[in-house]
Order: structure tokens, then C-alpha cells, then sequence
């Protein structure tokens, strides 16, 4: 009987793997197909499941569908256009600043470099050229930094326009996603119903709880690291805040990323001013200590329940083939794929011990 049941278990898994691999390939195709509107599609998205309870909460209180959804998209579009109004021009102010100052803060880091390297140097008795291969990468850096900045201010206006077609997007989610849903699962055999919809049910569930928890988490980090920035009298506080929170939604990897960041910046200030790179190094652990005691545990503790090494090599692997959307996606897309194989399994091994009966 041991034995057995471990042809089973075996057997399961195999057929759990070839079904897992189909899907994976179906959902590969669709992300190519899908590519050009792939943003707008993902946006949209993520604007139902935060507006979502706001809708139903109207249709609770005898209000048309079609009209809550049409109160809903209203005042996004109308608060949404204040606030790119109020935000955009500030913004492209401060790229523009950060455009200006980037030969400046790749001299401070190069100098920067250059000294401890030789004093690295001195500790290990060996005469390190560090200073030609930073002047070299530097060099590079400089020139791609420049290119990146210029082209993404050039394709802020493309993006603009690509963005008008979220609100459209947005409305038919609300309004016909759950019918496309029924029409879709009703595709499924009969064998397959049930669990199909226990899988969408657990997927979407944690989806929601995360895709509106981390939305909470980079809004309390961008609001927090703008307010210390300005404080502390930090160059471009708001585009650099808005960076730290929209870096907070890769984990382990963005903090970092932003506090490379905040001490380049930093060291670009005439005149220099030390106390600069330690107060924007403060602001963001205050920032990351506000998020990990307080924002984590109340908004997404439970959305995600996924080993630290996974979520590491996940973005590593999505993000080398996928870029930096694929950073972001990274995580939500590892839950789903573990709710999906795990009750598959779980389906596959139930239904090959009771056909051996």
C-alpha cells in the first residue's frame, strides 16, 4: 500500500506539471498578444479591484449599475485630472533639474569611488586601477542616464494618450467582467468546474488584497519620503519620493535602489552638505520602518504567503525576461501560480485515489 500510494503521489504530480506547463504557455501567449496594450490593460485592472467595493457599495444603496460605475469614473477621471494637473508640471520640472545635475552627481560619485578605492588599495597591498574602469562606466552611465531621461520626458506624451484608453477599459471591467467570467467558466467540463472556480475564487481574492495593499504601501511611502525630503531640503523632493514608493512595489531590491539614489542626489547639492546623505538615508528607513510595522501587518500580511528566497529569484528571473514590468508583476504572479498548481494537485491526487477504490 506505501508503495502505491507513492506511484499515485508521483503519477499526480506529473499530471499536475503538464497542466500547470499548459497553462503557463496559454498565459505566455496571451501576455505576447496583449503586448501592445499590455500597460493600459494592467492598469485598468488594478483601478476594479480598487473601485470595485466603491461601485457595489452604490448599487447597494439603489443605485443603477451603469450609473454607479459612471459616479465612480467621474470622480477618478475629475480628481485624477487635478491631480496630473498639479503634479505633471512639477514633475517634468524636477526631470528636467535631475537632467541638469546628472554630470554633477556622476563627478561626486566618481570622486567618491576614486578615494575609498585607494584607500582599498592601501588595505590589501595591491595597486587597484579602480579609477580608469569607474571613469569608463561612469562615462557610459552618463550618456545612457541622459538618453533615458530625454526619452522618457519625450514618451510622457505617447503614454498620455495610451492612458485615455484606461477609463474605457476601467468602465467595461466594472460593468461586464463578472458576465465574461460566468460565460468563460462555463466553458470548463463538468470534472473541472468546481475546482476551477475554488482556484479563480482563492486567486482573485489575494489578488485584490494585494493589488490594493501594496497600492496603500507605495502611496504611504511616496507621501512619507516627499514630506522628509522637503523637510530636509533634498533637491527634487517630490520626483524622488515618487520614486521611492513606486521602488517600494519590488521588494528588497527598491529600498536599496532608492537610497543609491537619494545619497546621488544628495551629493549633487551646492554646496555640499554631508548631513544631506545621512538624513536621506534616515528619511527612507523611517519611511521603510513606518511601512514594516505599521502598513505591512494592516494592509497586505495575509495577501501573499510566499518564501523570501522565491520572491528574490522571482523577480531575478521575471525581470530579466520581462523588464521592469515583469519586476513588479514578479510577485502577483508567483501567488497565482502557487494557488493554481497547489489546488491542482491537490485535485489530481484526490481523483486518482478514489478512481483506485
Amino acid at each position: 500500500m506505501p508503495e502505491t500510494g507513492h506511484i499515485k503521489t508521483s503519477s499526480a504530480y506529473i499530471q499536475t506539471f503538464k497542466i500547470f506547463a499548459g497553462i503557463v504557455v496559454v498565459c505566455l501567449a496571451s501576455v505576447y498578444l496583449l503586448s501592445s496594450i499590455l500597460i493600459p490593460v494592467i492598469i485598468s485592472f488594478t483601478l476594479y479591484a480598487l473601485f470595485e467595493p466603491a461601485t457595489l457599495y452604490l448599487v447597494r444603496h439603489n443605485i443603477n449599475h451603469s450609473l454607479s460605475i459612471l459616479i465612480v469614473l467621474v470622480l477618478l477621471v475629475f480628481f485624477g485630472f487635478i491631480a496630473v494637473g498639479f503634479a505633471l508640471p512639477q514633475l517634468f520640472d524636477q526631470v528636467s533639474l535631475l537632467q541638469a545635475k546628472l554630470p554633477q552627481i556622476l563627478l561626486q560619485l566618481e570622486g567618491f569611488l576614486t578615494r575609498y578605492s585607494s584607500l582599498l588599495s592601501n588595505q590589501i597591498g595591491t595597486d587597484l586601477d579602480v579609477s580608469g574602469l569607474i571613469i569608463s562606466l561612469l562615462t557610459q552611465s552618463s550618456s545612457f542616464a541622459q538618453s533615458l531621461l530625454l526619452n522618457v520626458s519625450n514618451k510622457v506624451l505617447g503614454f498620455t494618450m495610451i492612458s485615455l484608453l484606461v477609463p474605457f477599459l476601467t468602465y467595461y471591467l466594472l460593468k461586464d467582467f463578472k458576465t465574461v467570467r460566468n460565460a468563460l467558466m462555463n466553458w470548463l467540463p463538468n470534472s473541472s468546474f468546481e475546482l476551477g472556480w475554488l482556484i479563480y475564487h482563492r486567486v482573485s481574492k489575494q489578488m485584490l488584497l494585494y493589488t490594493r495593499g501594496v497600492m496603500i504601501q507605495s502611496l504611504v511611502m511616496a507621501l512619507i519620503c516627499i514630506t522628509g525630503f522637503t523637510l530636509i531640503g533634498m533637491d527634487i523632493p517630490i520626483l524622488l519620493g515618487s520614486i521611492t514608493g513606486i521602488l517600494n512595489l519590488v521588494p528588497y531590491v527598491g529600498p536599496v535602489i532608492s537610497i543609491i539614489l537619494s545619497l546621488l542626489v544628495a551629493s549633487a547639492i551646492t554646496p555640499f552638505d554631508p548631513s544631506l546623505l545621512y538624513l536621506g538615508v534616515l528619511v527612507i528607513i523611517a519611511a521603510q520602518v513606518v511601512d514594516n510595522l505599521v502598513v505591512i501587518p494592516a494592509v497586505i500580511a495575509n495577501a501573499v504567503n510566499l518564501h523570501p528566497v522565491m520572491v528574490i529569484l522571482g523577480i531575478i528571473v521575471f525581470g530579466s525576461v520581462f523588464g521592469t514590468l515583469g519586476v513588479i508583476l514578479a510577485i502577483p504572479a508567483i501567488a497565482t501560480g502557487k494557488i493554481i498548481y497547489v489546488n491542482l494537485y491537490a485535485d489530481i491526487l484526490n481523483a486518482n485515489r478514489k478512481s483506485s477504490r
